[in-house]
């Protein structure tokens, strides 16, 4: 019998839904405090619409979806549950090279720096066969940042000092710029992988700008070295497929749901 580790080999498939146009606040800052208001007001907003844009049960056909906590970052607020994301995000001093941080941003839950709020969405298939998990994060930018980010994140994925990458004790390698759909604006798509022990951890990452919405889409999985071994061995005696353990290719991003979340987002009916 095959160990726990090699026949729980899941491919987890994170998806990283990203921005949405926040109007900037139209007060000026005089330092004595009178434009908070009008900030958080600008952040609540922001976050309203990414709750209605946000994919909900229903909206992608056989995937449950679980929500999150939605949240302000202190970008706007100052309130603690920026304080937890700055910690969470990867920082400059942390990202080396430092012009790879964009792709190490796309890699975590925690709202990037010039995002103003973000909520959570978890998607999972009700097929049991079906083992992937996708984590949507929706996260509300102005319009120059949505673009600035865009620009950044193409320029690292083509950067050849982002081959590889480190992130405090975690180390990317082969990054590698990929196809990326041609809905909205434009679209920047990369891979890249990390080791842990002997286990091989590999993403895929797709961002698509529309307007001011940053759309991010992430899916991971892990491959086992050994459950691969052994479903080679399971092939050649004549193993039925859906007896093998091993994820061996790299994590795609469910085409239904990178459809229905762009529908939802431009206001579109039939997503589902």
């Amino acid at each position: 019998m095959k160990s726990a580790v090699s026949r729980g080999v899941v491919a987890v498939s994170t998806v990283a839904v990203l921005g949405l146009t926040a109007a900037c606040s139209g007060s000026g800052g005089d330092g004595d405090g009178k434009d908070e208001k009008p900030a958080r007001a600008d952040a609540n907003s922001a976050l309203a619409k990414l709750e209605k844009a946000a994919l909900a049960s229903g909206d992608v056909k056989k995937y449950k979806v679980e929500a999150g906590p939605g949240e302000v970052t202190g970008e706007t607020t100052g309130e603690a549950s920026g304080e937890a994301e700055d910690k969470a995000r990867p920082s400059a001093g942390r990202v080396n090279p430092t012009e790879c941080r964009p792709l190490a941003e796309m890699l975590t839950a925690a709202a990037p720096a010039k995002s103003k709020a973000h909520v959570t969405r978890t998607l999972s298939s009700t097929d049991v066969a079906n083992t992937t998990t996708t984590e949507v994060v929706l996260l509300a930018y102005g319009k120059a940042d949505a673009e600035n980010t865009m620009d950044t994140l193409r320029g690292a994925t083509k950067s050849k000092k982002c081959a590889t990458f480190g992130d405090g004790g975690r180390r990317y390698i082969g990054v590698r710029p990929q196809p990326g759909p041609v809905d909205g604006d434009e679209a920047v798509s990369y891979k890249l992988a990390s080791r842990t022990g002997k286990f091989l951890h590999r993403d895929r990452v797709t961002v698509v700008r529309s307007g001011s919405t940053l759309v991010a889409f992430r899916a991971s999985n892990v491959f086992d070295p050994e459950a691969s071994r052994a479903d080679e061995e399971g092939e050649a005696a004549g193993l039925s497929e859906k007896f093998r353990d091993a994820t061996t290719g790299d994590p795609k991003v469910a085409d239904a749901i990178v459809t229905a979340q762009l529908a939802k987002l431009a206001g579109k009916a039939g997503a589902k």
